[in-house]
């Protein structure tokens, strides 16, 4: 019984053959599943070089690319001198100054010059014995230049050898073109290829990195190779042909990556290419093999040694396992219960080395590149790797059995945790940039993949995580964005970015009609304070003064550096109309000139500038921005050819309205002293034709404009503090006149009105002045009347009525000109010691027209009558109007009815 019981047991089990099958097709399904791990490790390990390369690559695009458009713009502007040398408004010698001074401008030119289409040189920065600018021949233009004016971009680069140095050089072309000649010559400025490598330096990059711009020959222009022990630089012009980067340049893709041995030092690198824009170069970022995928080899050789100790495991499992079942079958009698018992123990030992190497798999996989935790379905943390520890600071110790909300920064509202858990419910996962807090306080930003996990009822049993530091990438979008746009010395926008804003202000001035003014700045005597003093000296001196240009201009407007000493400012929304935009610009560019001739201290010493200024103002006109940007360089060298310290601006309609102004304010400085200004009399009459006074009023005889209208020269007194001379003239000049009236019966009795200025009635002392007026002349205070207007009574009441009732204890009375204009209150009518309202002439005129001024004035004459007070009209002008005021109440009146302004001596005081 027993042995045939050992006989069926010996044939259920496995023969050691099929046992063997079994244990082969586990080690290679195993290897698979390495194999598979080991791949996709690979790839993300080599997207993420192809990561890094591809944004050194764009760095580098960017910044190669602004440097070659700050070139090509600057070949615009002497593209511009060209043609006005070629329509003989700058002469060749002033040529020659004005190429020498936009080379000085832009740091990265070595020089400069004007080739015609033969290849002949018609002016240059270098001296003239070459006729060629180092050419050797017109054959070497053609390819460059003259065979390619067809191209979309008029602006061509190329390397070349340099006799003048004996160095490679790089050269920037610009091709001069007109619609009936075709090609007329060149703009040349050439470059030194160590510009690139100085830009190379600036970029932090590890050890076997590397970093080159090519031509399309191709030969380097520029490289870099970062090795463990330095970097190494290949010289200029070596050939550098590979088959990817042939296809690369011979395709119309503007960015691609491949793998392959570098020919400069036969290491196997990852490159990403990137051809720059508007130029047939390529810049190249590299990456070497064996850097970034070292810790994937490490991971590789530890699963294969792993998988290969498995399965000399298994083969002597499998031995044993064959030794056993020999065993048994030779003594099934005696050995039932000892090979039960065996092939128990090696069940298990199988079962228990499959799991081992599950969780070993499933162990290495946790512990990836990435930050990873694992939450239960409370949120409470009860995993995490080696990766979340070395990212946060904190051990798997401090955080287990806590929630995640111990990596809160405290920047995210409760509206992004809810919107984070309603989308993990409903859509089973959630990721997005995190602000969070490591263990040491440091916040950084993060980006995160949550996803669920549920069981087979749906229930949720935890939750994976993932998270990278992604503070360093930001950064450096940042630092690109800032390189791009921003000058590194002083901060201020660069050339870029200024033309930028200006082609969005020519859209804004277009839209919405606004002036909007651009304004280049030189400064004068910048060159020798930074020849004799430093550059560093220098550089701090610019840095001052971009601080202050940005101090006195809006928040709203721009200032910007384009290169050594040349800055430029432009005000937006200057209004819609050109006098005002004129005067505004003036204004600031004024202000600018002052700031700019204070004393500047830097690092002990003391330095003195100056600078010129020209103006260009654009809205409504079909303009260019290398038009707006040439008017006012234009403009400055005028500035600076008047002695420089001054300002130009580049319309001649516009700069004939500054000088205009100012001419007439320094003929109104002497007008006083020259005896120039007049004062002439309207007479006041009552109602019954009688004249009762007279109102004062100034004008200017000038000698050469003949009599200028007070609507002229008033408010520019008003705005350059002129109005108080004149104002105290006019006050003293009638009381004199009142002195002669009293010695006469006839005119005894007559009053003189007399127009204050807010502005003069505001002066400490003015009620002292009027007194020491009123001594000298020997005028009866009782006679004199002044006007005031309602601007007077808006500010500072109390003050204004103190001054008034000292002056009225005095006999002066007062009265309230063009009343009705302002904004009339009857509080102020009440409390000031006012004994007459004027009505003002622009309700007068239409009175018997308008309803509505007709009830203005039977108002105003119906207040002062309840106040007590006298009433006036002005601009009475026909019989009609007085007859209507007389009916309403109103006795006395001014108007050319009863006489014009005139001359003391042409004054009728016996009008009726």
């Amino acid at each position: 019984m027993t042995h045939r019981s050992d006989a069926k047991q010996q044939q259920r089990r496995l023969p050691p053959r099929q046992a063997a099958f079994i244990g082969l097709a586990t080690g290679v399904l195993l290897l698979l599943l390495i194999g598979w791990e080991m791949n996709v490790a690979h790839e993300e390990d080599e997207r993420l070089a192809r990561a890094r390369t591809a944004t050194t690559a764009d760095m580098m695009n960017e910044w190669v690319s602004s440097l070659l458009a700050t070139s090509e713009h600057s070949l615009r502007e002497i593209l511009g001198l060209y043609r006005l040398n070629q329509a003989g408004q700058i002469e060749p010698s002033v040529l020659v100054d004005l190429l020498k001074r936009r080379r000085d401008s832009v740091d990265i030119w070595e020089d400069v010059a004007l080739v015609d289409a033969q290849g002949y040189v018609l002016a240059s920065t270098r001296p003239m014995e070459a006729s060629r600018f180092e050419l050797g021949s017109s054959a070497f233009l053609a390819p460059l230049v003259l065979e390619s004016s067809s191209a979309a971009s008029p602006a061509v680069s190329t390397l070349y050898w340099s006799e003048a140095v004996g160095q490679l050089r790089v050269l920037h072309a610009l091709r001069i073109e007109s619609p009936e000649e075709g090609v007329e010559g060149l703009v040349l400025a050439r470059l030194d290829p160590a510009l690139f490598e100085g830009l190379m330096e600036r970029l932090s990059l590890g050890p076997g990195t590397s970093l080159a711009l090519v031509d399309s020959s191709p030969r380097v222009i520029a490289q870099r190779v970062f090795g463990i022990d330095g970097s190494t630089a290949a010289a200029p012009g070596a050939h550098v042909a590979t088959p990817q980067l042939l296809d690369f340049l011979g395709s119309d893709v503007t960015r691609d990556s491949w793998v392959r041995k570098s020919p400069v030092d036969d290491n196997r690198r990852l490159f990403s290419a990137r051809k720059v824009t508007g130029t047939d170069w390529v810049v190249l970022a590299g990456e070497d093999t064996t850097l970034y995928l070292a810790d994937w080899w490490r991971r590789f050789w530890a699963l294969v040694l792993g998988w290969v100790a498995m399965v000399l495991m298994g083969a002597v499992a499998l031995r044993h396992y064959h030794h056993l079942y020999a065993a048994e079958k030779e003594l099934r009698r005696h050995r039932n219960r000892l090979a039960t018992e065996v092939e128990q123990r090696t069940e298990a030992q199988r079962v228990s080395e499959l799991e081992a190497a599950q969780l070993k798999i499933a162990a290495m996989a946790f512990e990836t590149h990435l930050g990873m935790f694992i939450a239960d379905a409370d949120n409470r943390i009860v995993q995490v790797n080696s990766t979340f520890t070395a990212i946060t600071g904190y051990s798997a110790e401090e955080v287990l059995g806590c929630n995640p909300s111990v990596l809160n920064s405290g920047r995210h509202d409760a509206a992004f945790y809810r919107h984070l858990w309603h989308s993990l419910q409903e859509n089973g996962t959630w990721q997005g940039e995190v602000w969070n807090q490591r263990k040491n306080g440091e916040i950084y930003l993060q980006w995160l993949t949550i996803s669920v996990v549920r069981n087979d009822k749906d229930e949720i049993t935890h939750y994976v995580a993932t998270l990278s530091d992604i503070t360093q990438r930001k950064a450096a979008e940042q630092e690109i964005h800032q390189l791009a746009f921003y000058d590194a010395l002083t901060g201020l926008p660069n050339r870029r970015l200024l033309i930028d804003r200006l082609e969005a202000s020519l859209k804004d001035t277009r839209r919405d009609s606004q002036y909007t003014a651009v304004m280049f700045i030189d400064l004068d005597n910048f060159k020798t304070i930074n020849d004799s003093l430093g550059h560093y000296l220098g550089d701090a001196l610019l840095q001052a003064v971009a601080q202050r240009l940005d101090d006195i201009v809006r928040d709203s407007d721009t200032v910007a550096r384009l290169g050594g000493d040349e800055f430029v400012v432009m005000l937006h929304e200057l209004g819609n109309d050109s006098e005002h935009a004129v005067r505004h610009a003036e204004s600031i560019a004024s202000k600018l000139l002052v700031a700019l001739s204070q004393p500047i201290r830097v690092h002990e010493h003391t330095l003195q500038v100056s600078g010129s200024i020209g103006i260009t103002l654009f809205g409504f006109g079909e303009v260019s921005v290398s038009d707006i940007l040439q008017q006012a360089d234009l403009a400055m060298y005028q500035a600076k050819a008047s002695g420089r310290n001054a300002l130009r601006f580049f319309d001649p309609e516009m700069q004939a309205v500054v000088v205009d102004r100012a001419r007439m304010e320094g003929d109104l400085r002497q007008a006083l002293h020259n005896e120039e200004l007049r004062l002439y009399y309207q007479s006041q009459v009552n109602a019954d034709g009688c004249i009762i006074g007279v109102e004062a009023l100034v004008r200017w005889e000038h000698p050469a404009r003949g009599m200028v209208s007070p609507a002229e020269f008033i408010p520019l007194a008003e705005e350059n503090n002129l109005i108080g001379p004149i104002g105290t003239w006019v006050l003293e000049t009638a009381c004199r006149q009142l002195a002669r009236w009293a010695q006469s019966s006839t005119t005894e009795a007559l009053d003189i009105a007399v127009n204050v200025s807010p502005n003069q009635f505001r002066q400490v002392g003015f009620v002292e002045e009027v007194q020491q007026i009123l001594e000298r002349t020997g005028a009866d205070p009782r006679r004199l009347k002044l006007e005031v207007t309602e601007t007077l009574l808006m500010e500072e009441v109390e003050d204004v009525r103190s001054r008034m009732e000292t002056l009225r204890c005095m006999g002066i009375r007062f009265s309230l000109d063009d009343f009705g204009t302002g904004y009339s209150s009857l509080a102020y009518l009440k409390r000031l010691p006012l004994d007459q309202l004027k009505i003002d002439q622009s309700f007068v005129r239409d009175v018997l027209e308008d309803p509505a001024d007709a009830a203005i004035v039977r108002t105003v004459i119906s207040l002062a009558h309840s106040l007590e007070l006298d009433v006036i009209a002005e601009g009475v002008e026909t019989e009609a109007h007085r007859q209507w005021l007389f009916h309403h109440g109103c006795v006395a009146y001014q108007g050319y009815l009863f006489s014009r302004p005139c001359p003391v001596a042409e004054l009728a005081l016996d009008a009726h």
